[in-house]
Protein backbone atom coordinates (compact mmCIF):
# COMPACT_ATOMS: atom_id res chain seq x y z
CA UNK A 1 0.00 0.00 0.00
CA UNK A 2 1.32 3.45 -1.03
CA UNK A 3 1.18 5.72 2.07
CA UNK A 4 -1.32 8.24 1.84
CA UNK A 5 -1.11 10.38 5.20
CA UNK A 6 2.22 12.16 6.02
CA UNK A 7 4.43 10.33 9.22
CA UNK A 8 4.35 11.98 12.47
CA UNK A 9 7.89 13.35 12.98
CA UNK A 10 10.74 11.32 14.95
CA UNK A 11 12.83 12.43 17.15
CA UNK A 12 15.71 10.70 19.18
CA UNK A 13 15.29 10.38 22.54
CA UNK A 14 18.75 8.36 23.48
CA UNK A 15 19.87 11.73 25.72
CA UNK A 16 16.88 11.66 27.60
CA UNK A 17 17.94 9.51 30.57
CA UNK A 18 20.80 11.42 30.78
CA UNK A 19 19.47 15.03 31.23
CA UNK A 20 19.99 16.81 34.70
CA UNK A 21 18.78 19.65 36.18
CA UNK A 22 16.58 22.44 34.40
CA UNK A 23 18.67 23.79 31.61
CA UNK A 24 16.65 23.45 28.45
CA UNK A 25 18.24 21.00 25.56
CA UNK A 26 17.73 20.78 22.16
CA UNK A 27 16.09 17.75 22.62
CA UNK A 28 13.45 19.13 25.08
CA UNK A 29 12.52 21.77 22.43
CA UNK A 30 12.28 18.96 19.46
CA UNK A 31 9.79 17.48 21.80
CA UNK A 32 7.88 20.82 22.42
CA UNK A 33 8.12 21.59 18.94
CA UNK A 34 5.89 18.43 17.71
CA UNK A 35 3.81 18.15 20.17
CA UNK A 36 2.36 21.71 19.42
CA UNK A 37 2.28 21.20 15.50
CA UNK A 38 1.54 17.16 14.98
CA UNK A 39 0.22 17.05 19.18
CA UNK A 40 2.53 13.97 18.89
CA UNK A 41 5.62 12.56 18.08
CA UNK A 42 7.84 8.82 17.53
CA UNK A 43 10.13 8.12 20.21
CA UNK A 44 13.13 6.38 18.83
CA UNK A 45 16.61 5.11 20.13
CA UNK A 46 14.72 4.11 23.47
CA UNK A 47 16.35 2.54 26.38
CA UNK A 48 16.32 -1.02 25.57
CA UNK A 49 14.53 -0.74 22.33
CA UNK A 50 16.23 -3.70 20.48
CA UNK A 51 14.04 -6.12 22.89
CA UNK A 52 11.55 -4.02 23.19
CA UNK A 53 8.87 -5.26 20.84
CA UNK A 54 9.75 -9.19 22.11
CA UNK A 55 8.80 -7.55 25.27
CA UNK A 56 5.12 -6.31 24.73
CA UNK A 57 4.23 -9.08 22.10
CA UNK A 58 4.89 -11.20 25.11
CA UNK A 59 2.42 -9.52 26.66
CA UNK A 60 -0.27 -10.08 24.13
CA UNK A 61 -0.36 -13.90 24.59
CA UNK A 62 -3.66 -13.25 27.25
CA UNK A 63 -5.49 -12.41 23.68
CA UNK A 64 -4.51 -16.40 22.61
CA UNK A 65 -6.51 -18.21 25.79
CA UNK A 66 -9.64 -18.91 25.23
CA UNK A 67 -12.42 -17.34 25.74
CA UNK A 68 -14.04 -19.00 28.59
CA UNK A 69 -10.63 -18.74 30.23
CA UNK A 70 -10.68 -15.22 29.17
CA UNK A 71 -14.45 -14.20 30.70
CA UNK A 72 -12.82 -14.89 34.00
CA UNK A 73 -10.98 -12.03 34.45
CA UNK A 74 -13.68 -9.80 32.40
CA UNK A 75 -15.50 -6.60 34.24
CA UNK A 76 -19.32 -7.55 35.54
CA UNK A 77 -20.36 -5.71 32.66
CA UNK A 78 -19.40 -8.47 30.76
CA UNK A 79 -19.54 -11.57 33.52
CA UNK A 80 -21.95 -10.26 36.47
CA UNK A 81 -20.70 -12.47 38.97
CA UNK A 82 -17.15 -10.95 38.85
CA UNK A 83 -16.09 -8.32 41.32
CA UNK A 84 -14.29 -5.98 39.04
CA UNK A 85 -16.00 -3.36 37.22
CA UNK A 86 -13.21 -1.42 35.83
CA UNK A 87 -9.92 -3.01 35.73
CA UNK A 88 -9.42 -6.58 34.06
CA UNK A 89 -10.77 -8.01 30.70
CA UNK A 90 -12.92 -6.09 27.78
CA UNK A 91 -14.26 -8.39 25.24
CA UNK A 92 -15.16 -7.44 21.42
CA UNK A 93 -17.97 -5.38 21.24
CA UNK A 94 -21.47 -7.53 20.00
CA UNK A 95 -23.34 -4.60 18.89
CA UNK A 96 -22.21 -1.23 17.59
CA UNK A 97 -19.57 0.52 19.83
CA UNK A 98 -16.84 3.59 19.32
CA UNK A 99 -14.43 0.99 18.46
CA UNK A 100 -13.61 -2.59 17.61
CA UNK A 101 -11.15 -4.52 20.22
CA UNK A 102 -10.95 -6.35 23.09
CA UNK A 103 -8.43 -5.31 26.06
CA UNK A 104 -7.48 -5.67 29.09
CA UNK A 105 -6.76 -2.90 31.98
CA UNK A 106 -4.11 -2.69 34.45
CA UNK A 107 -2.86 -0.14 37.29
CA UNK A 108 -0.38 0.50 39.59
CA UNK A 109 0.11 -1.99 42.71
CA UNK A 110 -0.52 -2.00 45.40
CA UNK A 111 -3.68 -0.09 44.68
CA UNK A 112 -3.90 3.61 44.86
CA UNK A 113 -5.33 5.42 47.63
CA UNK A 114 -7.90 8.31 46.92
CA UNK A 115 -9.17 10.73 48.85
CA UNK A 116 -12.96 11.40 50.10
CA UNK A 117 -14.94 12.33 46.84
CA UNK A 118 -17.95 10.18 46.06
CA UNK A 119 -17.20 7.35 43.45
CA UNK A 120 -13.28 8.27 43.55
CA UNK A 121 -13.22 4.16 44.63
CA UNK A 122 -13.81 3.37 41.58
CA UNK A 123 -10.85 4.55 39.83
CA UNK A 124 -8.13 2.80 42.22
CA UNK A 125 -10.07 -0.64 41.81
CA UNK A 126 -7.59 -3.85 42.72
CA UNK A 127 -6.10 -5.37 39.16
CA UNK A 128 -7.50 -9.01 38.28
CA UNK A 129 -4.89 -11.15 37.06
CA UNK A 130 -4.71 -15.16 35.90
CA UNK A 131 -2.46 -17.10 37.71
CA UNK A 132 0.83 -18.26 37.17
CA UNK A 133 -0.50 -21.60 35.93
CA UNK A 134 -2.44 -19.97 33.01
CA UNK A 135 0.33 -17.36 32.01
CA UNK A 136 3.35 -17.98 33.63
CA UNK A 137 5.31 -14.88 34.53
CA UNK A 138 2.72 -12.79 33.31
CA UNK A 139 1.78 -10.75 36.23
CA UNK A 140 5.42 -9.80 36.76
CA UNK A 141 5.87 -8.58 33.26
CA UNK A 142 2.95 -6.59 33.31
CA UNK A 143 3.95 -4.92 36.23
CA UNK A 144 7.53 -3.94 34.68
CA UNK A 145 6.45 -2.79 31.90
CA UNK A 146 3.89 -0.46 33.48
CA UNK A 147 6.64 0.61 35.64
CA UNK A 148 9.10 0.84 32.38
CA UNK A 149 6.79 3.48 30.57
CA UNK A 150 5.73 5.19 33.33
CA UNK A 151 9.48 6.11 34.24
CA UNK A 152 9.85 7.00 30.32
CA UNK A 153 6.82 9.57 31.03
CA UNK A 154 8.00 11.12 34.04
CA UNK A 155 11.43 12.17 31.92
CA UNK A 156 8.95 13.33 29.07
CA UNK A 157 7.28 15.87 31.74
CA UNK A 158 10.58 17.30 32.55
CA UNK A 159 11.65 17.34 29.41
CA UNK A 160 8.36 19.01 28.32
CA UNK A 161 8.41 21.96 31.29
CA UNK A 162 11.83 22.43 30.25
CA UNK A 163 11.29 23.09 26.24
CA UNK A 164 8.13 25.33 27.42
CA UNK A 165 10.14 27.38 29.61
CA UNK A 166 7.12 27.28 32.24
CA UNK A 167 7.58 26.48 35.94
CA UNK A 168 8.50 23.05 36.13
CA UNK A 169 7.00 22.42 39.71
CA UNK A 170 3.42 21.81 38.54
CA UNK A 171 4.72 18.97 35.94
CA UNK A 172 6.50 17.57 38.70
CA UNK A 173 3.84 17.36 41.23
CA UNK A 174 1.33 16.03 38.59
CA UNK A 175 3.75 12.63 37.31
CA UNK A 176 5.87 12.47 40.58
CA UNK A 177 3.57 9.82 41.92
CA UNK A 178 2.84 6.35 41.24
CA UNK A 179 -0.52 6.15 38.92
CA UNK A 180 -0.99 5.45 35.78
CA UNK A 181 -2.74 2.84 33.30
CA UNK A 182 -1.55 0.16 30.83
CA UNK A 183 -3.69 -1.47 28.37
CA UNK A 184 -3.44 -3.97 26.10
CA UNK A 185 -5.56 -4.11 22.91
CA UNK A 186 -6.20 -6.61 20.58
CA UNK A 187 -8.18 -5.73 17.09
CA UNK A 188 -8.94 -9.30 15.62
CA UNK A 189 -9.87 -9.80 11.89
CA UNK A 190 -12.32 -6.78 11.37
CA UNK A 191 -15.97 -8.23 10.74
CA UNK A 192 -16.97 -6.52 7.27
CA UNK A 193 -20.51 -5.93 9.15
CA UNK A 194 -19.05 -4.54 12.10
CA UNK A 195 -20.31 -0.50 12.54
CA UNK A 196 -19.25 2.11 14.94
CA UNK A 197 -21.35 4.07 16.81
CA UNK A 198 -21.76 7.41 18.72
CA UNK A 199 -24.10 9.10 20.95
CA UNK A 200 -26.95 10.39 19.87
CA UNK A 201 -28.13 14.22 20.33
CA UNK A 202 -30.46 13.10 23.17
CA UNK A 203 -29.58 12.64 26.35
CA UNK A 204 -30.81 8.88 27.01
CA UNK A 205 -27.22 7.61 26.33
CA UNK A 206 -28.70 5.81 23.34
CA UNK A 207 -25.64 5.08 20.32
CA UNK A 208 -26.77 5.45 16.83
CA UNK A 209 -24.75 3.48 13.97
CA UNK A 210 -23.11 4.48 10.78
CA UNK A 211 -20.67 3.16 8.45
CA UNK A 212 -18.52 6.15 7.43
CA UNK A 213 -17.25 5.67 3.78
CA UNK A 214 -13.78 4.17 3.50
CA UNK A 215 -10.73 7.11 3.70
CA UNK A 216 -8.81 8.21 1.05
CA UNK A 217 -6.91 5.51 0.80
CA UNK A 218 -9.33 2.56 1.47
CA UNK A 219 -9.00 1.45 5.02
CA UNK A 220 -11.79 2.22 7.39
CA UNK A 221 -11.89 3.30 10.86
CA UNK A 222 -12.24 1.05 13.64
CA UNK A 223 -11.73 3.45 16.76
CA UNK A 224 -13.22 6.87 16.59
CA UNK A 225 -11.64 10.24 16.97
CA UNK A 226 -10.97 10.57 20.50
CA UNK A 227 -8.64 12.54 23.02
CA UNK A 228 -7.17 10.98 26.24
CA UNK A 229 -8.19 12.44 29.71
CA UNK A 230 -4.47 12.18 31.03
CA UNK A 231 -1.19 13.92 31.33
CA UNK A 232 0.92 11.89 28.37
CA UNK A 233 -0.38 8.78 26.30
CA UNK A 234 2.69 6.47 25.23
CA UNK A 235 1.46 3.89 22.63
CA UNK A 236 3.49 0.90 20.99
CA UNK A 237 1.74 -0.99 17.80
CA UNK A 238 2.18 -4.17 16.04
CA UNK A 239 3.59 -4.09 12.27
CA UNK A 240 -0.22 -3.68 11.03
CA UNK A 241 -0.13 0.11 12.07
CA UNK A 242 -3.48 2.39 11.73
CA UNK A 243 -2.96 5.11 14.40
CA UNK A 244 -2.97 8.37 13.50
CA UNK A 245 -2.89 11.67 14.78
CA UNK A 246 -4.90 14.87 14.02
CA UNK A 247 -2.27 17.92 14.13
CA UNK A 248 -3.47 21.56 15.55
CA UNK A 249 -4.04 22.67 11.69
CA UNK A 250 -6.35 19.87 11.08
CA UNK A 251 -4.68 17.60 9.04
CA UNK A 252 -4.22 13.50 10.15
CA UNK A 253 -0.79 12.32 10.27
CA UNK A 254 0.16 8.51 10.68
CA UNK A 255 2.15 6.71 13.07
CA UNK A 256 3.78 4.31 10.81
CA UNK A 257 5.06 1.23 12.85
CA UNK A 258 8.87 0.81 13.21
CA UNK A 259 10.43 -1.43 15.75
CA UNK A 260 11.54 -0.15 18.82
CA UNK A 261 9.66 2.73 18.55
CA UNK A 262 6.63 4.07 20.40
CA UNK A 263 4.37 7.18 20.13
CA UNK A 264 3.82 9.91 22.29
CA UNK A 265 1.17 12.00 22.15
CA UNK A 266 -0.78 15.28 24.74
CA UNK A 267 -3.79 13.94 27.63
CA UNK A 268 -5.78 16.90 27.76
CA UNK A 269 -4.31 17.72 31.62
CA UNK A 270 -1.15 19.32 29.93
CA UNK A 271 -3.97 22.41 28.22
CA UNK A 272 -3.66 23.34 32.51
CA UNK A 273 -0.20 22.76 32.96
CA UNK A 274 1.24 24.32 29.63
CA UNK A 275 -1.22 27.59 30.18
CA UNK A 276 -3.15 26.69 26.86
CA UNK A 277 0.23 25.59 25.21
CA UNK A 278 -0.54 22.07 24.65
CA UNK A 279 -3.58 20.13 24.17
CA UNK A 280 -5.57 16.91 24.40
CA UNK A 281 -4.28 15.22 20.62
CA UNK A 282 -7.33 14.18 18.67
CA UNK A 283 -6.56 10.00 17.60
CA UNK A 284 -7.79 7.24 15.95
CA UNK A 285 -7.18 4.22 14.20
CA UNK A 286 -7.93 2.87 10.87
CA UNK A 287 -7.49 -0.57 9.32
CA UNK A 288 -7.82 -2.87 6.38
CA UNK A 289 -9.36 -5.59 8.00
CA UNK A 290 -6.20 -7.31 9.07
CA UNK A 291 -5.56 -8.33 13.20
CA UNK A 292 -3.31 -5.55 15.24
CA UNK A 293 -2.21 -5.40 18.54
CA UNK A 294 -1.59 -2.46 20.56
CA UNK A 295 -0.38 -1.21 24.14
CA UNK A 296 -1.29 2.06 25.62
CA UNK A 297 0.12 3.29 28.47
CA UNK A 298 -1.42 6.69 30.34
CA UNK A 299 0.05 8.51 32.58
CA UNK A 300 -1.96 10.03 35.47
CA UNK A 301 -1.43 12.08 38.55
CA UNK A 302 -2.45 10.54 41.92
CA UNK A 303 -5.64 11.14 42.59
CA UNK A 304 -4.84 13.46 45.93
CA UNK A 305 -3.25 15.54 43.29
CA UNK A 306 -4.83 19.18 42.67
CA UNK A 307 -5.01 20.25 39.22
CA UNK A 308 -6.02 23.48 37.13
CA UNK A 309 -8.57 22.43 34.94
CA UNK A 310 -9.61 24.81 32.04
CA UNK A 311 -12.94 26.40 32.72
CA UNK A 312 -12.24 25.93 36.61
CA UNK A 313 -11.51 29.06 38.48
CA UNK A 314 -9.97 26.92 41.40
CA UNK A 315 -7.82 23.71 41.72
CA UNK A 316 -9.59 20.25 42.09
CA UNK A 317 -8.20 17.16 42.68
CA UNK A 318 -7.38 14.56 40.29
CA UNK A 319 -10.05 12.51 41.79
CA UNK A 320 -12.66 14.82 41.77
CA UNK A 321 -12.05 15.57 38.02
CA UNK A 322 -12.64 11.71 36.94
CA UNK A 323 -15.53 11.44 38.61
CA UNK A 324 -16.89 14.56 36.74
CA UNK A 325 -16.15 12.93 33.59
CA UNK A 326 -17.26 9.75 34.13
CA UNK A 327 -19.99 9.73 36.09
CA UNK A 328 -21.56 6.21 34.99
CA UNK A 329 -18.29 4.83 37.19
CA UNK A 330 -19.11 5.40 40.37
CA UNK A 331 -18.87 1.97 42.01
CA UNK A 332 -18.54 0.79 45.97
CA UNK A 333 -15.28 -0.49 47.05
CA UNK A 334 -14.62 -4.15 45.81
CA UNK A 335 -12.69 -6.84 46.66
CA UNK A 336 -9.38 -8.48 44.98
CA UNK A 337 -10.50 -10.70 42.36
CA UNK A 338 -8.95 -14.16 43.55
Amino acid sequence: MVPMFEPISEIDISSLYSTIGSRTTELDNQIVRALMSDGAFVATNLRDSDHLDQKIARLMRFFKLSHKIKLRYATKTYQPSNPNNYRGYYPPPKTPDWAYKESFDIGPEPAMTSPNVRGAESFREPNVWPNDIVLPMWRSEMLEQLRQLRLLGTLLMRAIARGLNVDPEPFLAASKGRNASMRLLSRPTLPEEFRLAVLNDGNNGHKDSYNKEPIRDGRRIITGCHVDENLLSILWQSPAGGLQMKGTEGTWREVYPRAGTLSIHCGTLLTGLSHNQLNGTPHRVVSDGASRTSLGHFLEPDFETDLYIPNNTSPISYAQHLVSIFPDRFIQPNTPHQ
